[in-house]
């Protein structure tokens, strides 16, 4: 049976919704564990509800179209349920529908995920315990790539064009490298601190640069890891997610007040905004559908 990837519904006034991921859809993590999917333009189309306890945190795609969530325990309500794993990434398929956890070896808080280009072999970042970077490749063991910390582990990464560089931050002033094909560790990007302080998401540019997430403004480096650029809102700022859309726009999540901004990525402009609809201090990851 086909399954439209759109529905029009008809109330008061016609209203789109997706019935699967679609690209240029925008997901926002949240503190509860729940992941909001919205429309391109950030209308709200449903809530993602999984069977696995802990927060939402970073999110990926595969090559399959499908979601991964990471999700960290510890909070007493999560911690009680011993028959479901915990610090772990949960899956969502291309219909928002929960399919089960991903991954093991997790020693605690995997907070961040990402693919490699062929949306086949995953990268994890642990902010917590050893702080490791795992990669899961098909039909191979995890391995687990020790990196050096600034104070959280491997709290946000991502991977270069290159498929070997690994950025990475830890909730530090810098951006962070590994190079996971040599295994070694490689200097830190940047040239000079960055001016939040606490580094949080991060993508890297077509261009070689990266746009970091970095306490009261967003950054971007150049490929050299110097300071270009910053962007910023008239409101207490703490950003965290953050997501390339692919045509010269970003979307970014401020966590202080749970309000979901989109860049330009050249002017700075705010093009659109919402608000998650929850309390401060829970707007977690941004990912865009490709």
């Amino acid at each position: 049976m086909l399954i439209p990837a759109l529905l029009l519904l008809s109330t008061d006034g016609a209203k789109a919704i997706n019935l699967m991921f679609a690209p240029g859809d925008v997901f926002v993590s949240l503190e509860s564990g729940a992941v909001q999917w919205r429309l391109p333009d950030g209308t709200l189309n449903r809530i993602l509800v999984g069977t696995v306890p802990g927060t939402g945190e970073g999110m990926g795609f595969d090559a399959g179209g499908n979601l991964y969530v990471t999700r960290w325990c510890t909070e007493p309500w999560c911690q009680t349920r011993e028959s479901v794993a915990t610090d772990t990434v949960e899956v969502f398929g291309t219909l928002g529908q929960p399919q089960g956890t991903f991954g093991s070896g997790y020693d605690c808080a995997p907070h961040a995920i990402v693919f490699d280009a062929a949306g086949t072999t995953a990268y994890v970042g642990q902010a917590g315990c050893t702080g490791a970077i795992l990669k899961f490749a098909p039909g191979q063991s995890p391995i687990a790539f020790t990196v050096a910390p600034d104070t959280q582990g491997s709290f946000w990464i991502d991977l270069a064009a290159d498929a070997c560089t690994i950025f990475y931050t830890s909730w530090g002033p810098n951006v962070k490298r590994f190079d996971g094909c040599a295994g070694v560790q490689l200097p830190d990007f940047n040239v000079a601190p960055m001016p939040g302080g606490a580094t949080q998401d991060l993508r890297v540019l077509p261009d070689g640069g990266v746009l970091v997430s970095s306490g009261q403004v967003i950054a971007r480096l150049s490929a050299s890891g110097a300071l270009v650029q910053t962007y910023e809102v008239a409101e207490p700022g703490f950003w965290a997610g953050l997501d390339l859309v692919g045509d010269g726009t970003f979307w970014a999540a401020n966590y202080e007040t749970s309000n979901v901004y989109k860049f330009d990525l050249t002017t700075g402009t705010v093009l659109s905004s919402f608000n998650a609809g929850t309390a401060p201090h829970t707007v977690v990851g941004v990912r865009v559908k490709k």
